[in-house]
Formats: structure tokens, sequence, C-alpha cells
């Protein structure tokens, strides 16, 4: 799955700026958010292959960052302090279309309309006819309409294209061009972007990725911290590889 996130932090290290104001977006791939437990610590984190697009800023001095990343380590209960979290119609996915570049489908429906008349009448199609004694007849009858009705909509992969390839495109172009020349292969070579330690370190940062067991996985990952995080690194590598055609587009 494709997560896109906004950040926003404070006294954020990104090695050549410290203790900086830094916010932007991010784009990651990663089949779960993942439990991470380390003591008594328990951490979120995306894992797989990403890019992050910000400005981190201290006083005067403003810096731009495009990083590539292998994961994102967070504190979940950091997230949305003051903002209600978004919720999802998994029941009926079917958004409507925003800027109307739309398919229009055409449905035929038919309306019944369901007529009663007292009195002796001569209707159609009669449903029921109903003579009481020493009372007037009772009728009913009904009137099929055909009415056809246009309606828009797009399905939910064409609006999640939309949504990355063409709202954030500054990011989603330079994911794809990394992913093309094979700069996502090895996670070591990638940044990490600890929010929960307030720092942009490096893939084998022993403070940072030493010792973490995936909560997930317990009892079928006998691997922990760096070398745990980058099997299931490489699983998502592998279904991305095995299905290309659904996370690149143009």
């Amino acid at each position: 799955m494709y997560w896109l996130l906004d950040l926003e932090t404070y006294d954020f290290d990104v090695g050549i700026l410290r203790g900086a104001d830094l916010t932007g977006k991010m784009i990651v791939v990663s089949s779960q958010i993942w439990s991470l437990i380390r003591g008594d610590t328990v951490l979120s984190m995306l894992i797989g292959p990403g890019v992050f697009k910000g400005v981190a800023e201290l006083g005067n001095r403003r810096i731009d960052l495009l990083e590539y990343i292998a994961g994102v380590l967070f504190d979940p209960s950091a997230l949305r302090v003051s903002e209600p979290l978004p919720q999802l119609d998994i029941v009926n996915p079917e958004v409507i279309d925003p800027l109307e570049t739309r398919k229009v489908e055409e449905i035929v429906t038919i309306i019944r309309k369901v007529i009663v008349e007292r009195g002796n009448v001569l209707p159609g199609n009669v449903i029921l006819h109903h003579e009481p004694k020493a009372s007037v007849p009772l009728t009913m009858h009904a009137l099929d309409l055909t009415k056809k009705i246009n309606v828009s909509h797009i399905t939910g992969v064409q609006r999640a294209r939309f949504i990355l390839a063409g709202t954030n495109g500054p990011l989603y172009r330079p994911f794809v061009e990394h992913y093309r020349n094979r700069g996502f292969i090895n996670p070591e070579r990638l940044k990490i972007l600890a929010v929960a330690f307030r720092k942009m370190t490096g893939f084998h940062d022993a403070d940072i990725m030493s010792d973490w067991m995936i909560v997930e996985k317990a009892g079928t990952e006998t691997n922990t911290g760096a070398k745990a995080i980058a099997a299931e690194y490489h699983d998502v590598m592998e279904q991305m590889k095995r299905n290309e055609d659904r996370y690149l587009y143009e």
C-alpha cells in the first residue's frame, strides 16, 4: 500500500541542521503499520521504500530536503493531537470524481407509480379491483415509467492515481524515477525518518535501529533490529517487483 503522510515536528536533527522545525510530506510503500517493541518502549513503523520532501528551518536558515527513505519510525500517540482521524467507507469504496474528468455510465431504471381511483374506470395495468356492497368500486392500477440516469464516478484505483501522480506529483515522480534507477534496491544506503527520535538517521544507527522486535512477526521471525526491518523491506520490494504495473504509472 502507498501511505501518504504530512509531517510537522520540532527540534529535529536533519544532519546538516540540528534543532530545526521540520515540515513536509512523504510517500512510503508499506504492507501495514508495524508495532516495534524494545524493552518497555513501543513504537510504530512503516517499512518500505519512500521519499520525503520538506523544509527544515532554524531561525533565518532554511534548507529544502528531498530524502529517499527505507522507513518511518514514529510514536502513534503523537499523531493528530487536535484533529479527528480520517474515516474510510470500506463497504462503498467508490468516490465522487472531484474534477469532472469522469467516466459516464447510463443506467436505465423503471419507476412504478401506483394510482388509486374510485368509480367505474378502465385502467390498463390493474393491480386490485374491489367492489364492496353499497359502495363505490375501488381500483388500483400501475403506471410504469422508464427513465435513464447518467452516473459519473471514478474507481478507487483511479482516485489513488490522481492523488499520487497528480496532486502529489512532486513526491511521486522522484519516487518512480529512483525506483526505476534501482535506487531502492539496498535499504542500507537509505535514510530512516526516525520521527520518534527527532532525527534523520542511517539504517545502521545502533542507538535507534538495534534490538527492536516486530510484534506482529513474533514467533515467526527470529531476526531483530535492522535485520528484521531489512527482511520486511525486501519483502515489500518483491511485492512491488511482481506488481510494478500497479505501483508505477505515468
